[in-house]
């Protein structure tokens, strides 16, 4: 979410110049005023939230919000502006975009370069804006934050924002980050139920692992017939549409009177912070020699100077949040449901004519995924004229795929060292 308001500054890393408290008041003011800006189109995202009334229930009274407003200043960010909020670009990602990102093991990566930049100079010498991005940095992910905030979802009943982080991700995905919890986390090993899944009853999307891997593969079988008018068409839009929306009840289940809204915005905009890091080559990665031409070369760089590795798949999962994170709101948003329109997720909007931006991101969506998971979406044979069609599996299965038993789903990437020591 940080970073639709750093992508507003001349040079984006300067977001971090931005006085912490500033930043905490603008994020007050984006939850205020969200029910005035739409996820994709035309549409409101209060819907997508479980309740119409879920931004005003718990926002601040507008005489309260208008005593310290962020004044963020886009040309001169350690500045105020006078009062407004013209500067507050309101969009906010998916709870999915979250769990990609903080799959890359970003955040135990960051962690420790704060750790040590707090206790000692092991890392040499940092320049003041280094130190300005570890001061935003502590106090908006690694604090408390200000009582009676919208972000304020830390106290005694749920002290570890790393517990509360993976609950959600539980919750609405059945999704278990790649790595553990730190061994310093009170959550961390022991128990024979994590903490993240204590008291979750039947609250748990088990289901929506195996209902997007189809999704995607109805889809992929979509995209690669759409121009097949000889042999065997296993095509299936109504199938499509029934996929969307299963995914759609899911996420909305869990997000029935507003349930995890204020978490789903602090955790995502935590998050952008994180990837803020590493998309450019800001202060800390110049100074600790990671300049890199991706996010995730970055990332591997940084882990280097703490001895610690990030995932794998890093560079696929930071690719692949945005997107994926804009085709899970449009399916919440009923885009694709039987009625809406499944077909565009793999049709030209005129028949044989070129592939449109939905159809070539979806199709990018599905490549990442695979190789970023392990899951074989994509066949290798496909329809050639005059030759035996291959086999292929039924448009619709009899029965929707579920996971298979065991008390966890499995994590989006095998990654044993994510965001640990070597």
């Amino acid at each position: 979410m940080y970073r639709y308001l750093a992508n507003k500054f001349a040079s984006p890393p300067d977001l971090f110049l931005v006085h912490p408290l500033q930043l905490s008041r603008w994020l007050e003011t984006a939850w205020a005023a969200a029910p005035n800006v739409p996820v994709i189109g035309n549409t409101p995202r209060l819907a997508q939230l479980g309740s119409t009334t879920v931004i005003a229930d718990f926002d601040m009274p507008e005489t309260l919000l208008r005593t310290l407003e962020p004044g963020v200043d886009l040309a001169r960010p350690g500045d105020y502006t006078p009062p407004g909020r013209q500067n507050s670009p309101l969009l906010s990602d998916h709870l999915m975009y979250a769990y990609l990102i903080e799959s890359t093991g970003i955040w135990e990566i960051i962690a420790k370069i704060l750790s040590r930049i707090m206790r000692g100079e092991t890392l040499g010498r940092l320049r003041p804006e280094t130190l300005q991005w570890a001061r935003a940095m502590e106090e908006l992910l690694f604090r408390a934050q200000p009582n009676f905030s919208i972000a304020a979802i830390e106290s005694r009943l749920r002290s570890d924002i790393r517990c509360q982080r993976r609950n959600a991700y539980w919750r609405m995905f059945a999704f278990d980050l790649p790595h553990p919890m730190p061994s310093s986390c009170g959550c961390a090993g022991g128990a024979s139920t994590p903490c993240w899944k204590v008291d979750v009853g039947n609250g748990v999307n088990t289901a929506f692992g195996g209902r997007l891997n189809e999704l995607f593969t109805q889809v992929w079988t979509g995209y690669e017939n759409k121009v097949n008018q000889v042999g065997a068409n296993a095509t299936d839009a109504q199938y499509v549409g029934l996929l969307a929306e299963a995914i759609d009840d899911m996420l909305g289940n869990r997000r029935q009177g507003g349930l995890l809204a204020r978490e789903e915005q602090t955790f995502v905009a935590g998050l952008s912070l994180c990837h803020l890091t590493v998309e450019y080559d800001t202060p800390v990665v110049q100074d600790l020699q990671a300049t890199a031409t991706s996010p995730a070369e970055r990332l591997a760089k940084l882990g280097e100077r703490v001895g610690m590795t990030p995932a794998p798949r890093s560079r696929e999962l930071f690719e692949l949040a945005e997107p994926m994170s804009s085709l899970l709101w449009g399916i919440e948003l009923g885009l694709f449901n039987p009625g809406g329109a499944p077909e565009s997720l793999y049709l030209p909007n005129v028949p044989n004519g070129p592939p449109t931006t939905l159809n070539i991101e979806v199709n990018r969506i599905i490549d990442l995924w695979q190789s970023a998971t392990g899951t074989r979406i994509k066949t290798t044979t496909s329809y050639v004229p005059g030759a035996p069609a291959a086999p292929r599996p039924p448009a619709q299965p009899l029965r929707v795929p579920t996971p298979a038993p065991g008390p966890a789903a499995p994590a989006l990437a095998a990654a044993s060292t994510n965001g640990h020591r070597t």
